[in-house]
């Protein structure tokens, strides 16, 4: 399929793309992202659900008394680290990388600023990962998803991650200049929903990765390489959590892409305020990296201002949630409405049966109980009690796998078909997986929360033997692992779907690919688009947040790079 040519009155890189199909620059470049992010999800998966039976005193008892060994990967923390990893960090950057691809240039309609240079990002994150890889799979990097020190990993692990960063980077390098290109040919236009979010997170992106970067650069890399032979726990976890929620959001914000601009096309009506919309986007840019010392509570190297400080800002980045729940749920009530529904049956008058709407539907529904987990967390006083239970388990896995996850594979639904130019080989089978991943991850977040509440410990192998486990942990411990049987067959249902699409699927492609093209028709102000400006308040409030943290944490005499002190790492 060829481009259309440029048409009077269109700026000079103006493309109509295919409806029902990709140009092949597309297909190459956003089906490989997606290949590795599902070949990927489908390793990561599989340990999931085998974790949850572990944890589980049915399951042990059932088998005398040995917890099950986890597939593939015989140690429990290995198959922990494979699970966080591949999931949360190769399949979400992957994924996005990808997808913001493919959203830029339709919603632009314009190529890619640089293609070869997309093409370098995708290798060195390639690289990245199969480094990463061989660490964990030659079982010399079992230091979990949270990957800060004092647990050291081999070399590889960290230079792999380093990659998988610096090809993230890149990747948003081509967006912004695609993007900097329309903005050079339509003056005083606004940008497209989508586009102006996706600028939005990679801004976020790049600050955050920051922190992880001179960590793993600076501390962790060195450290593993025998370069140094200590360093300091308290500043690897501070330059971890400057990275680490914000990197939610990362996650977040292509879901939100959906909710926002895409699902009210796929259900007809136009979204209730597109000003709304950016106001939060930009919300979440501004106030997703100052809030992380909400995971160092218990750190005791963190002033209790510092902690107090960043309780408070987590309440305050919650309020782009609420505007966002304010207006898709304006937007979803006016699509019931016009299907008939009334003050209440406009809830049921949603087209429940399509699976694309339905993903994001369920999405947002775990995302409303993982959103209230995620304010209580908030609370300094609630988050000492809860921070290592099962309880942020609970609240992790509604929001990540989830929210988020379940419209990523609404999106998958739409797009993988659109890459292979066949239809979806079936839409009740998608539903059906669509459906018991909601249910699943229902029963695994309420059981690993409620276990929580009663004092269950998270990271910890419960399968082991001699581990304690209280009486009051094993009714939900043994509901999380019913929800992980019900995960495991949606995972099963899952590449079934994108299997069969991609090699037995013979009909033409139904769904187009929801994108909208244009800016909002009434005016917006220009100062949503001052990104300088907003890049500059991103620079000052982690200074004030994040400056007199780091500067405590730096402890020259007895810490950071002082060989021979007792307490540091190693």
């Amino acid at each position: 399929m060829e481009a259309v040519q440029p048409t009077s009155g269109r700026d000079s890189a103006y493309i109509r793309f295919p409806a029902l199909s990709m140009l092949q620059s597309e297909r190459s470049l956003i089906g490989i992202h997606m290949l590795i992010a599902f070949v990927a999800l489908s390793i990561g998966l599989l340990m999931g659900p085998f974790q949850a039976f572990r944890r589980s005193p049915f399951v042990t008892d059932a088998l005398g008394g040995q917890g099950i060994a986890m597939p593939i990967f015989s140690y429990y923390y290995q198959a922990l680290t494979v699970h966080g990893v591949l999931n949360a960090l190769v399949f979400t950057t992957f994924f996005i990388v990808g997808f913001s691809y493919f959203v830029t240039q339709r919603s632009l309609q314009r190529p890619l600023a640089s293609i070869t240079a997309a093409w370098i990002a995708f290798v060195l994150m390639f690289v990245g990962l199969l480094l990463t890889g061989y660490a964990i799979v030659s079982n010399q990097a079992n230091v979990l998803f949270t990957f800060y020190a004092p647990l050291l990993a081999h070399w590889t692990f960290y230079l792999g991650l380093a990659l998988v960063i610096v090809g993230s980077w890149v990747a948003a390098g081509v967006v912004f200049a695609t993007y900097a290109g329309w903005r050079k040919d339509n003056p005083g236009k606004a940008v497209p929903l989508a586009v102006f979010a996706i600028v939005a997170n990679y801004i976020m992106w790049i600050t955050a990765s920051l922190g992880v970067a001179i960590e793993v650069l600076t501390m962790l890399l060195p450290l593993s390489l025998g370069i140094v032979q200590t360093t300091d726990p308290q500043v690897s976890r501070i330059l971890f959590w400057f990275f680490g929620h914000p990197l939610v959001y990362f996650w977040l914000i292509p879901a939100y892409v959906s909710w926002y601009t895409m699902l009210p096309k796929q259900l007809g009506v136009g979204l209730f305020s597109d000003a709304m919309g950016r106001v939060a986007f930009l919300l979440l840019m501004i106030f997703s990296i100052p809030v992380g010392v909400h995971h160092l509570f218990v750190d005791p190297g963190i002033s209790e201002l510092a902690k107090v400080s960043h309780s408070l800002l987590t309440f305050v980045v919650a309020a782009p949630s609420f505007l966002t729940a304010f207006n898709l749920g304006a937007t979803i009530e006016k699509a019931g409405r016009k299907r008939g529904g009334s003050l209440i049956s406009w809830v049921w008058k949603q087209p429940w049966g399509n699976p694309l709407v339905a993903a994001q539907l369920c999405g947002m529904l775990l995302f409303i109980v993982g959103g209230i987990t995620g304010i209580m967390n908030a609370s300094f006083t609630l988050n000492v009690a809860l921070h290592n239970t099962t309880w942020v388990v609970g609240h992790f896995h509604m929001t990540l796998a989830g929210a988020v996850t379940l419209t990523y594979f609404g999106i998958a639904y739409w797009l993988v078909p659109l890459i292979r130019g066949r239809r979806l080989i079936s839409n009740r089978l998608a539903l059906a997986q669509i459906y018991t991943w909601f249910i699943g991850m229902l029963m695994f977040g309420a059981g690993m929360g409620r276990a929580g509440i009663d004092g269950a410990t998270r990271r910890t192998d419960l399968g082991a033997s001699g581990v304690y486990i209280s009486d009051l942990w094993v009714p939900w411990l043994n509901l999380s692992a019913l929800g992980g049987v019900v995960l495991l067959i949606s995972s099963i249902l899952l590449y079934v779907v994108l299997v069969g699409t991609w090699f037995r699927s013979t009909e033409p492609v139904e769904n187009e690919a929801p994108i909208e093209t244009e800016g909002p028709a009434s005016s917006t102000p220009a100062l949503f688009e001052r990104w300088g400006m907003w890049i500059a308040i991103i620079i000052i409030s982690n200074a004030i947040m994040w400056g007199p943290v780091l500067l405590q944490g730096l402890d020259f005499v007895n810490g950071f790079f002082v060989p021979g002190q007792p307490g540091a790492a190693r």
